[in-house]
């Protein structure tokens, strides 16, 4: 191929090169700008937000901030309230988008505004908003939104409403019951409806106050001491029906920790639920007037008799291997 021929060829193949690398670059440096971030629907932030409140089919809850930025459920106040969870919240709500804006010719009559399926309202300093969600459009699962009554109309993608309505449950900050290291504690009182029994904590061993020479089962006794300092809630009943109603009237085990310092804390254990046979109901002398859910699994810690906290000595392991031959 002689040099006319081949000079052209060489000027195609640098174009062809610089077009490589144009088109590079934009995919690096472009892509941002052309990624489709939707339509900000408000223009406040999560930290303006004091008040919170929607409803679904299934919940509806109402919250507010105080002054000290402590959030609270209006219809339990004294219910505890992860905050992390309802900062979330918010960030949630003030961060939708949406995909696109209907024009004023929609047919709103026919989205489901009258009765909606969701609703979301909140107040930021003066003003206040109030998205109204209506029906589903399963071709493109979405959901036709309004802004205020006669606000613009918009459809929001199914994922992005979907878990916005947490239940209290969802919201709630789980307790420590007690506010004793296990390392602390001293002395455990364990009462049941047959027996009390006594225990003290001697050079690291495990005394049974009446009888000090009786062998207890080390790991026992400390399974117990761990399972009361490191028990918590599942749920706070904050206005309580009475003792009966949950078992407290004739509980299944009172257990009672002291540490070195003096300190104790008193459990009252009752019965499982009848609805849930998972959860336990329990009352700790550090929350006075609270009910709290416990997993029911904890009950077995403490459903023991002087007779089988009995340690395993070689004598007694001889005679339960020849009683099960």
């Amino acid at each position: 191929m002689n040099k006319k021929k081949l000079l052209p060829l060489c000027v195609l193949a640098g174009v062809v090169v610089v077009l490589a690398v144009i088109l590079a670059l934009l995919s690096i440096f472009g892509g941002e700008e052309d990624e489709d971030t939707g339509i900000a629907l408000f223009s406040v932030t999560a930290d303006d937000l004091s008040t919170i409140a929607y409803q679904d089919g299934d919940t509806d809850v109402a919250l507010t901030k105080g002054e000290d930025g402590v959030w609270t459920l209006d219809s339990d106040t004294m219910l505890p309230i992860d905050q992390d969870a309802v900062s979330e919240l918010a960030t949630s709500i003030t961060g939708m988008t949406a995909q696109r804006e209907l024009g004023e010719d929609a047919d709103v009559d026919s989205m489901g505004f009258a009765t909606p399926e969701m609703s979301i309202s909140f107040t930021a300093g003066e003003d206040s908003y109030t998205l109204t969600v209506g029906d589903q459009n399963s071709m493109t699962d979405t959901y036709y939104a309004r802004l205020g009554e006669d606000g613009p109309v918009y459809t929001i993608a199914t994922s992005d409403l979907s878990s916005l309505c947490k239940t209290p449950r969802q919201l709630y900050q789980a307790q420590d019951i007690t506010d004793i290291e296990s390392s602390d504690v001293t002395a455990m009182t364990l009462e049941t409806g047959s027996e009390v029994l006594s225990f003290t904590l001697e050079d690291e061993t495990w005394t049974l106050d009446s009888d000090p020479g009786y062998e207890l089962d080390q790991d026992t006794v400390k399974r117990m001491v761990n399972t009361i300092c490191s028990l918590e809630s599942e749920w706070s009943i904050t206005q309580p029906g009475p003792d009966s109603e949950y078992g407290l009237d004739t509980p299944n085990a009172v257990v009672t920790v002291t540490a070195s310092d003096g300190s104790s804390v008193r459990c009252v254990f009752g019965t499982t639920s009848t609805e849930d046979s998972g959860v336990a109901y329990m009352t700790a002398s550090t929350a006075e007037g609270v009910v709290y859910e416990i997993d029911s699994n904890h009950l077995t810690a403490f459903a023991y008799t002087k007779d089988t906290l009995k340690a395993e000595t070689p004598e007694t392991a001889e005679d339960a291997s020849g009683d099960s031959e």
